[in-house]
């Protein structure tokens, strides 16, 4: 197998086997998450929307509440995918060498998994708060709607982003200046929220799932280099290569970098080693692929006597 065939064959198996793991385990997080926002909109009430939309805010304990809630999802939901995830990307090595063993278990996975939750519980509870917030200060300049009205809108937003809220606001403000009469322009607008929600929901999965997978890749080589059985390891980025495929990532494509390098991309997230394997951005579709670097000897000329 010649090395053009063999880096393809390679860089098609890694994207492959990703999108095949993506596939089957996205679903399950999607019902979760699902019945879990759907369980917070049911824990704020009308009255207390309707409260939050005469004062201007929303009471600041639910991020403490949500907090929890997320918390749990971790430990119950989220962390055994983590696992799987981690346990199916190493899985390539335990075919490549014989003997190799890997340890989920190790200091490094823990670490991580301890960095991922924290960050996940964080970000998803601020985002959601930020959404009602946002669409609260919205309702409150809106004049002839009433706040009774409003509250019936906006509880269902509750799980979404920013900028999914004040879309979904916007939307409902569009339907009644069209002459859509309230009821049917709130019923347009809970849809709209169901599919907002959806979206999210696989956002969400796609990211966190994709997260552990290329770190289970990423620790699976070093546990090899730590065994033996890899000893000059690089990286090499790779992408769906497709119309979809956005301007960062495209950029990084075929791009080789030592094991423990970061690839040159931005990103607003903070995690410790964020830049060294994908995601790149929320639902990204990318893998990583190790091979080991070969040092080309140098031949010198004989010297005649």
């Amino acid at each position: 197998m010649n090395a053009i065939i063999k880096k393809t064959f390679r860089r098609n198996n890694a994207l492959t086997k990703l999108r095949s793991f993506l596939d089957a385990n996205e679903p399950g997080l999607v019902r979760v998450l699902y019945r879990l926002w759907d369980s917070q909109k049911k824990e704020i009430t009308y009255k207390e929307i309707r409260a939050a939309i005469l004062s201007g805010d929303l009471d600041a304990d639910y991020i403490e509440q949500w907090q929890e809630e997320y918390a749990a999802f971790v430990m119950e939901y989220l962390y055994p995918e983590w696992v799987k995830a981690m346990d199916e990307a190493a899985a390539e090595f335990k075919t490549r060498y014989k003997g190799y063993i890997f340890n989920p278990m190790a200091d490094s996975i823990a670490e991580w998994t301890r960095n991922r939750a924290a960050a996940f519980i964080t970000e998803v509870t601020d985002t959601q708060m930020e959404g009602l917030r946002a669409v609260i200060n919205r309702a409150v300049q809106l004049d002839g709607l009433g706040a009774d009205n409003l509250a019936h809108v906006i509880r269902p937003m509750v799980g979404l982003t920013r900028d999914q809220s004040l879309a979904n606001m916007r939307y409902y403000e569009n339907a009644i200046e069209s002459g859509m009469k309230e009821v049917r322009a709130q019923e347009q607008a809970i849809k709209y929220a169901e599919r907002q929600h959806r979206y999210r929901a696989y956002n969400i999965a796609r990211t966190e799932l994709s997260f552990a997978y290329n770190q289970g890749s990423y620790q699976g080589v070093k546990q090899a280099q730590e065994q033996g059985y890899m000893t000059r390891p690089v990286k090499v980025w790779c992408t769906a290569d497709d119309e979809r495929v956005c301007p960062v990532c495209g950029a990084l494509d075929g791009m080789k970098i030592g094991i423990d390098d970061d690839f040159p991309f931005r990103t607003k997230l903070q995690d410790p080693g964020i830049r060294r394997t994908p995601p790149a951005h929320p639902s990204c579709r990318c893998a990583v692929y190790y091979e080991e670097e070969v040092t080309k000897s140098v031949s010198y000329p004989k010297i005649r006597r």
